[in-house]
């Protein structure tokens, strides 16, 4: 049992080695190869290595399994070399799977490959069948010749090298581990970039560590050299402005978790009279169920799935890069800081801006950035337009000040999600809420009543939305609060536009967060590219359908279909399918053409 035992160790190791190599041809055949350094290939090394260890476990804990339930050598052997040598076939399939669509095989390349019309996606001549073959035959062959040599060797050294491989392992990891959360905060894009080519690999990072050993400051990665942007193609032309059209300004006016019912009279009177005499659009969603996607998708009119991307690459928004072509006065008052999420790095890298605001509370800052933009206005370069961001947080803190008397009862006085459950009567955690944004609503009447005494509302666009939505169990599967699911009560959102001129409106049509950048520079500021070349939107007049709207990261996205049906993408790789209450839907197979255009246009803004 022993012998057979360090044998089979043998051949996982010998497993380990042919997965590490399948993953670096991931690299060697990409684009990233020609952007590596020797910091990078020994990173990638050592990750592929010590990566490729743990999928190796899988056939040999089975190998080890089947040999003490049988305590048959051929039987374990044949498990442990057929795994092994399907696991393989899987890992040179994923590269073509990563070359094609930038992620590895997961659920929705299933979905594809076997959904209606995926025959029309997955197309193959006669040739590279062969050619396939002859590789898997190879595959097949090659494991077979290792689990001799793996045999051969004990049998000449009756040793398995477990103390030494064992250490190299560990020492490999280490080494991947500690190098990746070094070049996170340092900028080392070989490291960063490289890393996705491997299978579901998630490194450490440790940025807050990293600041507080000296290793990097704050301001560092706000003035990191990024250097050549690789692989992406954002936006995808040099873009071209109509310099006749007058330069308004503009105001974005954001509500951290902004549920769309609590838009009502009661609740946010001075946001509901705004609303009356401008444009409302019903059926707004965002770009995330969570601040960090939704934001991203805001500034850049693209899924947050390219953040890392963007973020190692130095990528910034089309937006605020026009805005500072133009001459704007680019001025952001937050009230949570806009260093966490780091949006002072990624968005307003190349601005001067106040990344955070005074104040103990959230209701305090609220206050006091509503304090800040009033000031501004009385002291701004009249000559020159502003773009103002305004980002409230109260309704996601629910910290109500004991001082403000509840228009709303019964209310909690605090966010008690102790209490939290699938039968609870929602009604005092929601007065708490509306509370939160009757609050809220006082200071936006009182910045929009500055700019109207002022005579700028004639001369000012305004959006007034939510990042996200924050969900009350509204779907009765015992969900409360945001970035738990991407149904309505956590990615709708309310949409308010005051365009100077034109009429109040009301809109019906699927609008989504990607709409307002490409809006902002059509309409605003005169961008004439065809929007495609900047933005995943379209513009917020336009009423054709948003199909397959896509909301999340990369790691965890979902597609939004006709009828509210979600196609999710989980971490774990699995899709899931459910209608718009998250009731599983059985047997429903996307349309695999539908799926796959989906994707690519998800992928629009990677190079060739």
């Amino acid at each position: 049992m022993k012998e057979n035992i360090r044998q089979g160790f043998l051949f996982y190791t010998l497993t380990t080695m042919t997965f590490a190599v399948q993953f670096i041809t991931y690299l060697t055949n990409s684009p990233q190869a020609n952007n590596m350094d020797c910091l990078g290939n020994l990173f990638f090394l050592s990750a592929a290595i010590s990566h490729a260890a743990i999928f190796a476990l899988i056939p040999f804990i089975l190998f080890l399994a089947t040999l003490f339930a049988s305590r048959s050598k051929l039987a374990a052997n044949i498990v442990h070399v057929s795994l092994a040598t399907l696991m393989n076939i899987l890992f040179y399939i994923n590269g073509y799977c990563y070359a094609l669509y930038r992620f590895h095989i997961n659920g929705m390349v299933v979905s594809m490959l076997f959904g209606e019309g995926g025959g029309d996606i997955f197309q193959f001549d006669s040739s590279l069948y062969f050619k396939v073959s002859i590789a898997i035959a190879g595959i097949i062959g090659v494991n077979v010749l290792l689990k001799w040599l793996a045999n051969w060797v004990y049998m000449k050294t009756h040793k398995s090298f477990l103390k030494p491989i064992l250490a190299s392992i560990l020492v490999l990891t280490l080494f991947s581990n500690t190098t990746h959360a070094y070049a996170a905060v340092a900028q080392c894009q070989s490291v960063i970039k490289s890393a996705s080519h491997l299978p579901y690999y998630f490194p450490i990072t440790a940025t807050r560590l990293m600041i507080k050993l000296g290793v990097v400051s704050q301001d560092d990665l706000l003035k990191a050299d990024f250097g050549k942007q690789s692989g992406l193609n954002y936006p995808q032309s040099e873009l071209f402005i109509n310099d006749s059209i007058d330069k308004r300004n503009i105001l974005l006016i954001a509500i951290d978790s902004w549920n769309y019912r609590g838009l009502n009279e009661d609740a946010m009177p001075n946001v509901s009279a705004f609303t009356a005499q401008n444009q409302l659009y019903t059926n707004h969603l965002s770009s995330s169920n969570g601040t960090r996607g939704s934001i991203f998708g805001m500034f850049f009119g693209a899924s947050s799935y390219y953040w890392k991307d963007f973020d190692i690459s130095g990528t910034t928004p089309a937006l605020i890069n026009t805005l500072q072509n133009e001459g704007y006065q680019i001025i952001t008052f937050a009230s949570a800081p806009l260093t966490n999420p780091n949006f002072a790095k990624l968005i307003f890298r190349n601005v001067d801006i106040k990344t955070d605001t005074e104040g103990e509370r959230a209701y305090d800052r609220d206050c006091q950035l509503t304090e800040d933009f009033i000031g501004y206005l009385d002291s701004m370069d009249t000559e020159r337009p502003f773009f103002a961001f305004m980002f409230y947080d109260l309704a996601h803190n629910f910290f109500y000040p004991e001082e403000r008397a509840k228009k709303f009862m019964p209310s909690w006085d605090f966010a008690d999600y102790m209490k939290l459950n699938n039968d609870m009567d929602p009604t005092p955690f929601w007065n708490l809420y509306l509370n939160c944004l009757n609050a809220i609503d006082s200071l936006i009447g009182m910045a929009i009543d500055t700019l109207d005494s002022k005579g700028l509302l004639d001369n000012t666009y305004i959006i007034i939305t939510g990042d996200h939505s924050q969900e009350f169990n509204e779907n009765h599967k015992n969900y409360w609060g945001h970035g738990g699911n991407y149904s309505y009560p956590q990615i709708r959102v309310p949409l308010i536009i005051h365009e100077p001129g034109c009429d109040s409106a009301t809109f019906c049509h699927r609008t989504t967060h990607y709409d307002l950048s490409a809006t902002l520079m059509h309409n605003v500021l005169g961008v004439t590219n065809p929007i495609s070349d900047y933005s995943m939107g379209r513009l917020l007049q336009d009423t054709t359908f948003r199909d397959w709207h896509v909301v999340g990261d990369n790691l965890n996205f979902a597609f939004i279909l006709d009828n509210d049906i979600i196609v999710e993408k989980k971490p774990n790789g699995m899709l899931e399918i459910t209608d718009r209450q998250l009731n599983p839907i059985k047997g429903y197979k996307p349309n695999a053409k539908e799926l796959n255009e989906a994707i690519n246009r998800l992928n629009v803004f990677y190079g060739d």
